[in-house]
């Protein structure tokens, strides 16, 4: 599946932003009848941002509540797009084992319109601005980032740890889609830390295993010596 981007007029990047705000088009995105949606309808309902858009799409299920699963799966479509970015591909493509993947409509539109109201506060604030950190090479960059990202959200984290580097994912995405190269920088910055948290966490995570294993020993022990 295949979805070809239409260059905005005037705009000399594929990944230029239009007049309809982000959080209307991811709304569009997710919103319909049936019960269920597939990722091919989400993708074939975005606009000219479609790299940027996929990559705030995508991160979003890892950092709300959603059903188990969600996240694997929306890890991996976040890397695909990566690499696509990196290898500087001008259209969106997934493969059709994940393209027809389907998900609750319900919960994702539930998910979405929570979120909706806090894209539109920073949208107030965002414009066109830095733009050699939206452009072509920029977007390059960005993948190269939303690729290690992902990596690392596809990984086996302790409970919290797909928190930070989806929230740097969706700061970025934000950011490319609506062409703010301020807010780019600001995810930038959150990529950092999310590394440096997600290492803190897995780390404590570990050195607290072999104490969580003795308690669980210790429950299963006393559970089987009950009357």
């Amino acid at each position: 599946m295949e979805t070809h981007l239409t260059p905005p007029e005037h705009d000399t990047s594929h990944l230029g932003a239009t007049s309809v705000p982000t959080s209307e088009v991811l709304l569009r995105a997710v919103r319909g009848e049936s019960e269920k949606v597939s990722v091919k309808q989400i993708l074939d309902a975005l606009d000219a941002r479609s790299f940027g858009l996929a990559v705030l799409l995508f991160s979003l299920p890892s950092i709300v509540p959603m059903p188990p699963g969600v996240p694997t799966v929306v890890g991996i479509i976040l890397l695909i797009v990566a690499v696509q970015m990196v290898i500087g591909r001008e259209d969106l493509w997934l493969p059709g084992i994940l393209s027809k993947r389907e998900f609750d409509r319900k919960a994702i539109v539930g998910a979405f319109e929570g979120l909706a109201p806090r894209l539109q506060t920073i949208e107030r604030v965002m414009k066109p601005r830095l733009l050699f950190l939206t452009g072509r090479a920029g977007a390059v960059f960005i993948g190269v980032i939303v690729l290690i990202m992902a990596i690392v959200l596809i990984l086996p984290l302790p409970p919290g740890g797909n928190f930070p580097p989806a929230l740097a994912c969706a700061v970025l995405g934000m950011g490319l889609a609506q062409r703010d190269g301020a807010i780019v920088a600001v995810g930038l910055v959150v990529s950092v830390v999310a590394l440096l948290a997600v290492s803190f966490v897995t780390l404590v995570f570990i050195q607290q295993l072999p104490a969580m294993l003795d308690w669980l020993a210790g429950l299963v022990g006393l559970r089987q010596g009950a009357p």
